[in-house]
Order: structure tokens, then sequence, then C-alpha cells
């Protein structure tokens, strides 16, 4: 077992200093929910769309398509409008599904709010959703949402969540956006069987906890799988290759990241920052910079991973107790090769020798 304390190659520290600033950048993002318009004290306001779909409007059911769709608990307005079917139970959700979206750059393509009612959006194509808090499909204090087999592409982010519980992520396609998947103080949330490629956040996770993350795909992204300030979730069984960073938490604790693959990360596989108590087993994370990397961070247990090729296997700086068992760093392997080499030369040795004195 490979275990570097209170070390670090100069040669990596442009890199640590990258990871310093990104865990200040989530640690300090709090401010991004403050500004988005949706807290005022203990209220939550509607973001201002003056271009909405409107079911007072005359045809409302025309607009559908192309127009934004904004619902603010008023289901069964939008289901007069033609704009939904369904009831809003758990039987018979309300049901937005086959739309194609474009903002033109203005607004959320689809944004429902204060409402906990059961309902799913499916089979939705939506795109050039642009500034800065928005979103190709936006939840905003909603609860028990479905969001299936989407087309959330080239967005600002993809699919948002702000103070919205029990929501299901799954089957979508979440491309070349900003964020990808972005939660916010949302909980007891299941994102799951996503494409997460080429976005600069993957899916991020903001002081939200008690969420699964599994089984989805964030490629080709700057930062693969992110937890920021979020305790307790799990992310199990996800693929993250070809990023800056695969897996990243920072000020997160008591998670569990398990089963999960990141291969080919510039950076690292997995990364913990000032982050404590976390279960790291299972994983593989090959042919990156760090197998995985530990900074200030305390009392994980790292077990049962699989670190082969990469430029670091496990490093650690500034960190106490943590507990690594039985993590392959492919050392015994080497050992192997090398004694092999060994006992190969003196079988060498020995036969020359056998040789000549047979020869004499």
């Amino acid at each position: 077992m490979l275990r570097k304390v209170n070390k670090m190659k100069s040669n990596a520290k442009s890199k640590i200093i990258i990871l310093i600033a990104l865990g200040i950048i989530f640690a300090l993002s709090p401010i991004i929910t403050v500004n988005l318009g949706f807290v005022t004290g203990s209220s939550i306001k509607s973001l201002e769309y003056s271009d909405d779909i409107n079911f007072d409007n005359k045809n409302p059911k025309i607009s559908a398509v192309s127009g934004k769709i904004h619902i603010d608990n008023n289901w069964t307005v939008a289901k007069s409008a033609g704009i939904c079917t369904g009831d809003g139970t758990y039987s018979d959700p309300y049901v937005i599904e086959d739309l194609v979206i474009d903002t033109n750059n203005t607004g959320s393509c689809i944004l429902i709010e204060n409402s906990t009612a059961y309902f799913r959006i499916e089979n939705c194509t939506v795109f050039n959703s642009e500034g800065a808090y928005n979103a190709g499909i936006l939840l905003n204090n909603t609860d028990n949402g479905f969001l299936i087999d989407n087309n959330c592409s080239s967005n600002s982010s993809g699919m948002g969540l702000f103070y919205s519980d029990n929501n299901t992520i799954s089957g979508n396609d979440v491309n070349n956006n900003f964020r990808g998947i972005y939660l916010d103080r949302s909980d007891y949330n299941t994102i799951s069987g996503n494409h997460v490629n080429y976005n600069y956040h993957g899916i991020l996770l903001h002081v939200s906890v008690f969420n699964a993350i599994s089984g989805n795909i964030a490629n080709n992204n700057e930062n693969g799988i992110i937890i920021a300030s979020g305790d307790r979730n799990t992310v199990l069984g996800n693929i993250a290759n070809n990023n800056e960073y695969g897996m990243y938490l920072t000020f997160s604790n008591y998670n569990t990241v398990s089963g999960n693959t990141a291969y080919n990360n510039d950076n690292s596989g997995i990364s913990l920052l000032w982050s404590d108590f976390n279960t790291i087993s299972g994983n593989t994370a090959n042919n990156n910079e760090y197998g995985i990397f530990l900074w200030y961070s305390d009392y994980n247990t790292v077990i049962g991973n699989t670190f082969l090729g990469n430029n670091e296997c496990i490093e650690e700086v500034e960190c106490n107790e943590n507990i690594f068992e039985n993590n392959d760093c492919g050392i015994i392997f080497l050992i192997l090769i090398i004694s092999g080499v060994a006992i190969l030369g003196i079988v060498t040795i020995l036969l020359i020798k056998h040789v000549r004195k047979r020869k004499q």
C-alpha cells in the first residue's frame, strides 16, 4: 500500500491550487441561490417570465410546442389548456411530453414551481436556455417529479433542481451545457442512468443530502461528478472518464462512493478536499494523474479499490486517521514481475553453469 503524508511533488502544486480554488468556489456558492430571486426571507418567489405560455391566452395550446412553459402550481389550468394530461396523483401523474422547446436564449424552457403534485416530463427536447440561473428543465420548490428520457442539451444548465425533494431524473441526455444536472439544496432525489457529457460540470450537487447518483455516464466534462457541501449522498456504479476531475467531494461528509469507474482523467480519478468520514470502496480509478487524492480530509475509509496505471496511486496532504485497506496499486504485480525476472536470471545462470560442467 502506497501512502504519502504531508508530501507533494512540486509538479503537482499548480493542480492542487486549482483543486483548492474549486473547493473555495463551491464552498461559497450559496450566493448563487441568494441571487436567484427564488427566495426572499422564507418565502419563495417566481421568476419573472415575460413571454411564458400564458394559460389565459386564447390559443395557449398552439404556442405550447414552441413557447416556454411555466407552471406555478396551476396544473388544472395547464391541463385545461392542453399543456399536460393526468390528475396529479401517483398512479395518474400530470404528464408533459413530446415537446420541442427553443427559448432563443431567454429563460428556462420548462419551469415548474411550488408544486407537490405528481408529474412527469418525458421525451421532450429543450435547448438554448441561457442565463446563469436558467435551465432546460428547472424545478423550484417542487417535489414528486419524474424527468424521464429528455434531451436537455445546449443550455446554461441542462436540468436544475432548487429546494426540490423526492424527484427522479432518469435516462436523459444532458450534454454540452455549462452545468449538466445541478441540484442546490435539494434532498432525497434519484439521478440514474443519464448521459451527461461535454459539460463544464457534469453532475453537481450543492448543499444537498441523501441523494442517490447511480449508473450515470459523465465523460469528457471538466468535472465529472461533484458533491460540494453535501452530506450522506450515495455515488454508485457511475462512469466518469476523460474529465479533468472524475469524482470530486469538497466540504462533504458521510458520503458513500462505491463501484464507480474513473479512467483517464487529467488530474484525479477521485478527490476529497476538506471532506471527512466518507467511504470510498470498490471503485476502479486507473490511468489518472492520481488514483485518489485527499487534501485536509480525515477519518475516511478507502477500501478495496483498484488504482492502476496512475502517476500517483494514493496521495494524502495534511490528512489524519484515514483507513486504507486492500487497495490495488499494482505494486504486488510489479514485485511478482521483478521476482520472476530475478528467478529467471538465476535459473539461466544455473543452466549455463550446468551446460559448461557437462562440456568439461
